[in-house]
């Protein structure tokens, strides 16, 4: 390979993936002064949390609660404005989801507050300075919810930290070797994390500057993991703004390099009209220059 398709191969690279995932409550009196509050507990993607280990407490009143087998619940206090707090620790899948909410209630009504929202907080702290730029905080929330969940086996929690960990290392610290090692972490706790296999595939190309080997053949294996996998790939909102068509513009170039001409130059044909307006910058560039010297 000339040194002139080495010094591109590294500009690529470094441009895709260095550049900076019955309940009711107590308070059962009859009284007419008596109001409630009643929403849905859900975790962060949505999806309906019904375990009655998940926690509800209206703080200064004494009323606790658990939702129902829907996610619903039902808590009744004394007029006033409280905190509502909801938690839920599943030990199993080493996840501890955490949120609170002001709300008012009101003699003889019901407040309808919806959804209530609850997630990692370690993790939601790593990620907000990740998106802003502060890698080594990032890396420090992180470690830290490992830390008070590891179990010596990675579970679906565990494998969303390492998978965080890994983007902070490889993209944000620039650390390829590290990076790869907690992704590998991340796919051994749950080989179906679709942002894990994405990831992977930008670190194994960036070990290049590490080890000096062009790991093409396990770049194009990650990457197609994540692209094969049912649904659209998009890292958005949680970090970054990685799609599948991105993903698509990778897998070209990577088989560009590796020698694959033919199909690097198809795959960047099938997604060069749309790249523009619904992919990154990074992966529009990705196509632009396989095109160019695939002719």
């Amino acid at each position: 390979m000339t040194n002139r398709f080495i010094k591109l191969f590294s500009v690529i690279a470094l441009i895709f993936f260095m550049t900076p995932i019955a309940g009711c409550g107590g308070g059962g009196s009859s009284s007419p002064s008596v109001g409630s509050v009643r929403g849905t507990l859900i975790d962060g993607f949505g999806a309906i949390i019904s375990s009655a280990d998940a926690v509800l407490i209206l703080e200064g009143s004494g009323v606790t609660g658990h939702p129902d087998a829907n996610g619903e619940f039902l808590l009744s206090a004394d007029p006033g404005n409280y905190i509502l707090n909801a938690s839920w620790f599943n030990e199993t899948a080493g996840l501890k989801l955490e949120g609170k909410l002001n709300v008012a209630i009101a003699a003889g009504g019901t407040n309808n507050i919806g959804t209530l929202s609850i997630s990692e907080q370690s993790l939601n702290s790593g990620w907000a300075s990740y998106n802003a730029g502060d890698f080594a905080s990032a890396e420090t929330f992180f470690l830290q919810y490992l830390d008070n969940v590891r179990s010596g086996q990675a579970s679906i929690g565990s494998a969303s930290a390492y998978c965080a960990l890994a983007w902070t290392r490889g993209r944000g610290l620039n650390d390829p070797i590290k990076a790869s090692g907690n992704f590998h972490d991340a796919l051994n706790g749950w080989a179906g994390n679709i942002d894990a296999w994405a990831g992977l595939s930008g670190s194994e190309l960036a070990l290049m500057t590490s080890d000096g080997d062009f790991h093409f053949n396990e770049t194009v294996a990650a990457v197609t993991s994540a692209i094969d996998d049912p649904g659209f790939y998009s890292s958005a909102p949680t970090h970054d703004d990685i799609n599948e068509y991105d993903l698509q513009a990778y897998r070209s170039f990577v088989n560009y390099l590796n020698g694959n001409v033919a199909n690097a130059r198809s795959e960047a044909l099938a997604v060069n009209d749309i790249i523009e307006t619904e992919g990154s910058s990074a992966g529009a560039t990705t196509v632009a220059v396989v095109l160019r010297f695939s002719e």
